[in-house]
């Protein structure tokens, strides 16, 4: 089987269908398996042609879909749990997901209305997301959206959904005979420090390529100042 792994896409559809294309990947052929590493929302303008093309294949198994932390905001905001919804429409690029699910600009006082006619049009929305495993295993390898800390010896059963989604593996210890595949923490701040992402794009883009250390894989590229997305492909 050949793993196309891709992770942070941020509702940058055009983006993400366009790195599959150049890394071979076909829906069609049944050796192909997309594993997303969360966060599908968010930032960009297309979450409903993310939501619909990955929606497809997770049904047709030909898809699996780690949770992220920016799916977490749409679950809790289906679930009425209101309260942080207009910090992150503020501050994390949730605003765009809800208008272009909804069609309305969202504001403090419409809140209410736009989970309605969300939750109307995409009936399944909320108990599909609530399907997303924290991680994936095969084989040799690990794939999570954040991070899985090596220290803790029974992580499958005493690592919260905080941990998986929000932790950044880059600062966690490995864990022994394990290769981890990570999203969430974007690959370009790792490797440089600036205030300028977007002028070391244009200058130096092997910044923002997938970082390959010892039994971890970081692939976030970064896709809101790229706009492209990173493509692991992995026979396993």
């Amino acid at each position: 089987m050949k793993y196309f792994v891709i992770s942070d896409i941020h509702s940058h559809y055009d983006a993400m269908i366009l790195a599959l294309r150049k890394k071979g990947y076909d829906t069609k052929n049944k050796n192909h398996h997309l594993v997303v590493l969360g966060d599908l929302f968010d930032r960009g303008t297309q979450p409903k042609e993310v939501l619909e093309y990955l929606y497809h294949l997770n049904m047709q198994d030909c898809a699996t879909i780690i949770l992220g932390n920016h799916d977490l905001f749409l679950i809790e905001f289906l679930s009425k749990q209101h309260q942080r919804a207009y910090f992150n429409i503020v501050n994390n690029g949730f605003g765009k997901t809800l208008f272009h699910l909804s069609g309305i600009k969202p504001t403090i006082k419409n809140l209410a209305l736009i989970q309605e006619l969300i939750e109307t049009e995409y009936s399944f929305l909320l108990k599909w997301l609530e399907s997303f495993p924290y991680y994936l295993e095969i084989g040799d390898y690990l794939f999570v959206h954040g991070g899985i800390d090596g220290k803790v010896t029974d992580w499958k059963n005493q690592l919260s959904r905080k941990d998986f989604v929000w932790s950044r593996e880059y600062n966690l210890s490995p864990i022994p005979g394990k290769t981890v595949v990570a999203g969430h923490h974007r690959v370009a701040t790792i490797k440089k420090q600036t205030k300028n992402y977007k002028l070391l794009f244009k200058e130096n883009p092997e910044f923002f390529d997938i970082l390959y250390l010892d039994n971890k894989i970081l692939i976030d590229r970064f896709v809101e100042v790229s706009n492209e997305i990173n493509v692991l492909v992995l026979d396993i």
